[in-house]
């Protein structure tokens, strides 16, 4: 059992994308057949940039990219969760891709992260996302 686990570094989704690649690769290598990313692995985590990397499932960037990787891999693959814009909202959403490429599952997350602690810090998901 191996694990890897990365911070988004900057704004540019490829690059993060191409992250994402090369830490499926390595898992790969150590035999992984089954690879999960993190919540917000293609784009810097906040309500200023979630409208901004959101992509519409199944057409996005970076939902193709995961599927990709499944494929040549054949590995089972969850992507994670990534801002997904339906029908003007947004959602933090997780797809799951069989060997084949196959996306078998999506779920939009439901419990938002929502925090006020009174004079210290606030940050609510749900300003932004449904």
């Amino acid at each position: 059992k191996q694990w890897y686990q990365r911070r988004v570094r900057g704004a540019d989704k490829l690059s993060n994308l191409r992250k994402a690649s090369d830490l499926v690769s390595i898992a790969v290598k150590g035999g992984a057949k089954l690879v999960s990313l993190p919540e917000c692995f293609n784009c810097p985590y906040g309500n200023q940039y979630f409208a901004e990397y959101a992509e519409k499932i199944p057409d996005g960037q970076t939902f193709n990219h995961l599927k990709t990787l499944a494929l040549e891999h054949k590995i089972h693959l969850i992507g994670g969760t990534i801002p997904e814009e339906c029908d003007g909202n947004l959602y933090n959403t997780s797809v799951v891709f069989n060997p084949k490429g196959e996306m078998i599952a999506k779920h939009r997350k439901i419990h938002l992260f929502d925090i006020d602690i009174p004079g210290k810090f606030k940050f609510k998901e749900s300003d932004t996302l449904s």
